[in-house]
């Protein structure tokens, strides 16, 4: 499982709101493995899952229920980077959210968005890829209080109409929540969003620089290509999207990638992978979803796997599974019954 990573620009704030608490933010950092450094450089990948586990500890540690809306209140929109300036400079609103939504992965690469029509109303959906345990109450609220403050100042005539959605439980006063956000916030929700007024998708971004909105968004696609925060997220996925057209090598990867081979395979291996790793972890991953599929036949499972000869994939499979393709696909069948 790669972990998904984000900027320690999500720090901004952490280390005076910690101190002024009577914390020791060094301390609670090393706690969750995240090296001091990182409260002095703004483009550290750190693991999101340990990000989230700070917040919740210095919550506990420090006895406050609202650090991660007291946390927010401490940041600004430089929290994220040249992002905030495509966004700002964007010509109308409906084209910063749409910046927003492109390059959101320059911060992160653990969050996903998704926007949707409902009537006259933008949903504005927000998934923090979290791994299955971690707690992300502390991490969603500062998140969420971030989203207002960015909707104040992109729309400031339509500050305080959007509707925050929650999906845990209030663990405060609602009054406590609505002074931080500005606005109306529900829990125990479908999901985690911001409900945004659809008519202000149109108003003109006041500050909005054409020209400085073109450098920045150069800036953060080449920092993007350049420096990812998760190269071995995307190295992923194209793997995954190409090993039945048999372009799954390290040559072709690295190049749509934007890298030298061995760019790449440092990169990987500053987050403990390896090339050849991540191939056979997904040929095993496709593997159990293709065999699961009784109208296909072996011979197309393995192309399907970007092998050449059907003997290279019955070795993988006794590899990963200790049986053949066959007996694995029988077991897949008794476990679906």
């Amino acid at each position: 499982m790669i972990p998904e990573r984000i900027q320690s620009r999500a720090l901004l704030g952490f280390a005076p709101l910690v101190s002024e608490c009577g914390g020791d933010a060094r301390q609670l950092l090393a706690k969750q493995g995240i090296p001091a450094q990182a409260l002095e450089e703004d483009a550290l990948p750190l693991a999101l899952d340990a990000l989230a586990a700070l917040y919740e500890d210095a919550a506990a540690v420090l006895g406050l229920a609202d650090f991660g809306l007291r946390l927010a209140q401490k940041q600004d929109l430089s929290l994220y980077g040249p992002l905030a300036l495509v966004i700002q400079h964007a010509r109308t609103v409906a084209d910063a959210l749409d910046k927003l939504q492109r390059y959101f992965s320059f911060h992160t690469s653990g969050a996903q968005i998704h926007i949707t029509t409902l009537n006259d109303t933008l949903q504005v959906e927000y998934r923090l890829l979290l791994g299955e345990g971690v707690p992300s109450r502390q991490i969603t609220e500062q998140s969420f209080a971030m989203a207002c403050t960015l909707w104040s100042v992109l729309a400031p005539a339509a500050a305080g109409r959007q509707i925050v959605l929650l999906r845990h439980q209030a663990q405060m006063p609602l009054a406590v929540y609505q002074n931080v956000l500005g606005c109306e916030v529900r829990f125990n929700q479908s999901t985690d969003a911001i409900l945004l007024p659809s008519d202000a998708l149109a108003l003109p971004v006041d500050q909005a620089d054409p020209g400085l909105a073109l450098a920045a968004e150069a800036c953060v696609a080449r920092v993007l290509r350049r420096f990812p925060l998760n190269v071995g997220r995307q190295t992923e996925d194209l793997i995954r999207q190409q090993l039945v057209l048999g372009g799954a090598g390290i040559d072709q990867i690295a190049a749509q990638l934007g890298l030298q081979r061995r760019t790449l395979q440092r990169r990987l291996a500053q987050q403990g992978l390896e090339f050849g790793g991540l191939v056979d972890d997904v040929r095993r991953e496709l593997a159990t979803a293709l065999l699961a599929q009784s109208e296909m036949t072996l011979a197309q499972v393995s192309s399907c796997l970007g092998y050449n000869e059907q003997s290279s994939f019955h070795r993988a499979c006794r590899r990963w599974f200790a049986m053949t393709p066959q007996n694995y696909r029988q077991t897949l069948m008794v476990m679906s019954s």
